[in-house]
C-alpha cells in the first residue's frame, strides 16, 4: 500500500458510504490512473518547464525575508550554547555547538539548495539537535534548539525536494504526491518564517511540518494515524481543504496542464501540417506543368515520404487528446466530491454526483483493468463517462491554469 492510499483511508470513520466509495476512486487513481493519462515520467516531462519556475518565488521570498528574528534568534542560539558550555564543557555540548553554529551560518542563506557534501553535514547535525533537548535549561533554550533543529531539516527537506524534482526520478504518482504535497507544506513554512517578527511566532506547527516533510520525502515514509491527523487539521486551517484532496489536488493539475501541452502542440503541429500540404499541392501542380528545380524536387519527395506519417501521427494525437479529456475532466470531479461536503452538493444542486460518481468511477476502473480504449466502450458508458466530465471541464482546465500561475507566480 502506498502512501497516498493511507492518507485517503486514516479519515474514513463517519464519513458516507458514498464519499467513502469515491475516496476509494481517487485512491485507485493515484496508483493505477496512468494506464490511460500516461505515466508519472511522461507527465512531468510536460509540466517540469513550469514547475522549475517556482524557484525564483522562492528566492524572492527568502530575499525579503525579516531578518530582525532571524538574527535575534541567532543571538538566542550563541548566547543557549554559551550558558550551556558555562556549565558543562561535555563532547555532548561541543557537538551541539558546532551543529547550532553550522545552523546560524544556513539561516543566512536559507534559499540555497545544499551541495552533497553540506547535505551530509545537516544530517550529522540532527543528531545533535535531538540531544539538545535533554541539556535545555528553560523553556526558551528548548524553543531555540527547535527552530534551529526546524531550520536544519528545513534545508534538507527543500534540497531533496528540488534534487527528486529536478531528476524526474519518480517511482510512480504516489511518490510525486509526497513530494508535491510536501513542497507545498514547506512554502507554507517559509511564509511563516517570513511573516514572523519574532521567534516566539515560529509555531509548534511549522515546526510539525517541517519534521513531517523529512518523514515524507524520504524512501519509506511512515505517519502515525495521530500525526496524519494533526497534519490533516493543519491543512485544513492552512488551506481550507482536507488531506486526501489536498494531496490528490496536485495529480489533478499536473494530467490538466500535461494535457493542455498536448493540446497545444497538436494545435503547432496542425499549423505546420496545413502549411506543408499546401506546399506539396503546389509542388505537385509544378511538377505537371514543368521540371522542378533541385531544391524543390527534393522537398517534393521528402514531403511526399514524410507528410503522411506526420498527419497520422496528429491525429492520432489529437484522439488520444480527446479520450484523456474525458478522463481528466471526470477526475476533477471526483475531486470536488471530496472537497465539497453534501451540504454544499445540495446547495449546488449536485447531490445526484455521490450515485453517479461511483458508476463513472467503477467504469474508469474496469476500463483501466481490461485496457479499454475510449472506442472499446458502449455508447452509454462513453455517454455516462461524458456527462460526468462536461460538469467539470471549465473547473478542470482553470485547475491547470491554477498550476500555471502558482509556477509563474
Amino acid at each position: 500500500m502506498g502512501w497516498f492510499d493511507s492518507v485517503s483511508s486514516f479519515i474514513s470513520s463517519g464519513v458516507s458510504a458514498a464519499i467513502s466509495a469515491v475516496r476509494n476512486v481517487v485512491t485507485w487513481l493515484a496508483n493505477e490512473g496512468e494506464t490511460f493519462i500516461g505515466t508519472v515520467k511522461e507527465t512531468y516531462a510536460k509540466v517540469k518547464p513550469f514547475l522549475q519556475k517556482t524557484k525564483p518565488y522562492l528566492q524572492g521570498l527568502a530575499m525579503a525575508a525579516p531578518f530582525p528574528w532571524l538574527k535575534a534568534a541567532i543571538f538566542a542560539v550563541d548566547t543557549a550554547i554559551t550558558s550551556l558550555l558555562a556549565l558543562e564543557n561535555s563532547p555532548v555540548l561541543r557537538q551541539l555547538e558546532r551543529a547550532a553554529r553550522w545552523v546560524i551560518e544556513l539561516a543566512t542563506r536559507i534559499d540555497k539548495k545544499l551541495s552533497a557534501a553540506e547535505e551530509e553535514i545537516a544530517r550529522e547535525h540532527q543528531q545533535g539537535f535531538a540531544q539538545a533537548k535533554a541539556h535545555a535549561q528553560t523553556e526558551e533554550q528548548v524553543k531555540v534548539f527547535d527552530v534551529a533543529a526546524m531550520l536544519n531539516d528545513l534545508v534538507l527537506v527543500k534540497t531533496r525536494i528540488d534534487n527528486l524534482l529536478e531528476s524526474g526520478d519518480f517511482a510512480g504518482f504516489d511518490h510525486y504526491l509526497r513530494l508535491r504535497a510536501t513542497h507545498k507544506l514547506m512554502r507554507s513554512v517559509e511564509d511563516s518564517l517570513i511573516s514572523a517578527k519574532t521567534i516566539d511566532q515560529v509555531s509548534a506547527d511549522d515546526i510539525f511540518l517541517v519534521e513531517a516533510g523529512a518523514t515524507l520525502v524520504s524512501d519509506t515514509p511512515q505517519l502515525s494515524d495521530e500525526e496524519a491527523l494533526r497534519l490533516d487539521g493543519i491543512v485544513m486551517s492552512r488551506y481550507g481543504k482536507k488531506l486526501t484532496p489536498f494531496v490528490f489536488e496536485e495529480m489533478s493539475k499536473m494530467w490538466q496542464l500535461a494535457l493542455t501541452d498536448d493540446q497545444r502542440q497538436w494545435k503547432r503541429m496542425a499549423q505546420k501540417l496545413s502549411t506543408a500540404k499546401g506546399t506539396l499541392s503546389r509542388l505537385k501542380f509544378e511538377a505537371i506543368v514543368a521540371p522542378l528545380s533541385t531544391s524543390d524536387q527534393v522537398m517534393l519527395e521528402e514531403l511526399s515520404a514524410m507528410l503522411p506519417q506526420q498527419l497520422a501521427a496528429n491525429d492520432d494525437l489529437m484522439k488520444r487528446n480527446a479520450e484523456r479529456e474525458h478522463y481528466v475532466s471526470a477526475t476533477e470531479g471526483f475531486l470536488q466530491l471530496l472537497e465539497k461536503s453534501p451540504e454544499q452538493l445540495r446547495a449546488e444542486d449536485k447531490e445526484y454526483l455521490l450515485t453517479q460518481g461511483q458508476e463513472v468511477g467503477s467504469l474508469l476502473i474496469d476500463c483501466a483493468q481490461k485496457s479499454l480504449r475510449w472506442a472499446d466502450l458502449t455508447v452509454e458508458q462513453q455517454g455516462l463517462i461524458a456527462d460526468f466530465a462536461n460538469i467539470f471541464r471549465a473547473d478542470s482546465i482553470e485547475r491547470g491554469d491554477a498550476l500555471e500561475v502558482e509556477c509563474n507566480g
